[in-house]
């Protein structure tokens, strides 16, 4: 850089006259401005406030307040959750509900003594003044009952094999029962009888205890004329079980 040493104008190149008309110039050099480095400002952790100690009555309240809070959650969720299944629940659901607490408290009955259900008569050739026993089996005329009856008959049976409990039964047998059907559709407990034992006790009483829980049918067709049903039960060695009617 140049200077004019009159009017000091400056020049990067040096002229032959300056404005002012001088011819003499005083070279200088810029100096460089050395840039000041920069330096992060220091960012100082803040101190964490202490928590207050607290005495031992207010730890008491404290907790008090944080068990009353769960309370009232519980107390809303369960109001929440009864009326989801008062809202989404439709009534028929209800009844069924209903229907299984019922089956579920007939299922406590105490299981009978077997020989109060046993059938120990003496033959029937000797029994003609028995009416029950005058009465004829109803297996031995399955080839000649109506279809509406054989259909009433399985239905029967599946009930049985639906609600009997073989898993109760421990090792095998086959245990046969005989009973009859009212024009109602309820079994007569007067004639419900086990003609035919296993010798093997937890069978006998899974079919007992059968006995006391079923009560009701659907209504028997009408030439249904109140025959003797008999039907088995039976667990093999393998553990296979299934119910059926014995000819």
């Amino acid at each position: 850089m140049f200077r004019c040493t009159e009017c000091n104008i400056e020049y990067t190149n040096c002229p032959d006259f300056c404005e002012c008309g001088n011819d003499t110039f005083e070279e200088f050099f810029e100096e460089e401005i050395e840039e000041e480095e920069y330096e992060e400002p220091v960012v100082r952790p803040k101190k964490k406030k202490k928590a207050p100690k607290l005495t031992e009555e207010e730890l008491e309240e404290l907790e008090e307040e944080m068990l009353d809070r769960k309370k009232a959650l519980i107390t809303i969720g369960i109001s929440l959750f009864i009326s989801l299944i008062l809202i989404f629940c439709p009534p028929h659901m209800q009844k069924k509900s209903e229907k299984v607490r019922e089956q579920a408290k007939a299922a406590n009955v105490k299981i009978p003594d077997v020989n109060s259900y046993w059938d120990n008569t003496v033959a029937y050739h000797s029994r003609k003044n028995d009416a029950y026993y005058a009465l004829p089996i109803l297996n031995k005329e399955f080839g000649s009952i109506s279809t509406e009856l054989r259909e009433y008959l399985k239905k029967v049976g599946n009930e049985f094999y639906l609600r009997w409990e073989p898993s109760l039964v421990k090792g095998s047998g086959e245990c046969k029962v005989t009973f009859t059907i009212d024009k109602e559709g309820n079994i007569d407990k007067k004639y419900a009888k086990i003609t035919e034992r296993s010798n093997n006790e937890s069978l006998d009483d899974s079919v007992l205890m059968l006995l006391s829980k079923l009560n009701t049918f659907d209504i028997p067709p009408s030439d249904y004329k109140g025959e003797r049903i008999i039907i088995a039960f039976k667990k093999d060695e393998t553990g296979v079980s299934k119910v059926y009617f014995p000819y």
